[in-house]
């Protein structure tokens, strides 16, 4: 009787279903540019610089409470050149690996392939919102173990996704190549903006808040992007 028990658990725990994964429930690859998208939920966080921060510049925006309504999609990585090239069918890299980002995208470019696989560029806040992960301060870690930058990157992208991820699961927010978001800046008007830093940049740069303005036609080594959705 006790073998018996002993086999019907056993063939119980065979056939019991695994426990749902969760993160697949907040994670969807776009089938048009066969990359990852994670979903992050609405919620409010806090923009500018930290009080005290005595590395900001004056240039970022005042420290203020920011609501994000809806919720939204966001590319898990940058957009790598092997998905620019499958969208657009052109490739202006200077550094060239199918899955380094594509870099020297002017914003017209970054937002024309958004729009081509359904979706768009994120705002500067969305960006923001998603790049602190669900935290309420900068990431604690070593910055060397979450972004390429000046120390460490031998000045030239790498592959995305090799870094850890962010607590949304959000790969190179910080470094590698500095991204697109859709809002114009200031001074001069007209200029959009780029956030996140990257691996040309010093560690100072690579501040959630910082922003950088840039001429819309602006094509650099160390400029991409990823692209975001309230649906699709």
């Amino acid at each position: 009787m006790k073998i018996l028990s002993i086999v019907l658990i056993v063939a119980a725990c065979a056939i019991s279903p695994p426990a749902p994964d969760k993160t697949a429930e907040h994670l969807r690859i776009n089938p048009k540019d066969g990359l990852a998208y994670v979903w992050i939920p609405p919620g409010v966080y806090w923009t500018g610089c930290l009080t005290g921060d005595t590395n900001c510049f004056g240039w970022e925006r005042k420290r203020a409470e920011i609501k994000i309504a809806e919720g939204f999609w966001i590319g898990r990585t940058e957009v790598t050149q092997l998905a620019f090239q499958h969208i657009m069918h052109a490739n202006p890299s200077f550094y060239i690996g199918m899955q380094l980002p594509v870099d020297s995208v002017s914003w017209p470019a970054a937002r024309t392939y958004c729009a081509r696989i359904g979706m768009r560029l994120p705002s500067e806040s969305e960006w923001e919102y998603a790049a602190y992960g669900g935290a309420t301060e900068p990431p604690r870690q070593p910055l060397s173990t979450i972004a390429w930058y000046d120390p460490n990157s031998q000045d030239t992208t790498h592959p995305v996704g090799q870094k850890l991820p962010n607590g949304y699961g959000l790969f190179d927010m910080l470094g590698n190549v500095m991204e697109w978001v859709s809002d114009i800046g200031t001074a001069p008007e007209g200029n959009r903006l780029l956030k996140g830093g990257s691996f040309f940049n010093a560690a100072r740069a690579l501040r959630i808040s910082n922003r950088l303005g840039a001429p819309e036609d602006l094509r650099h080594r160390d400029v991409g992007f990823r692209c975001a959705a309230n649906q699709w």
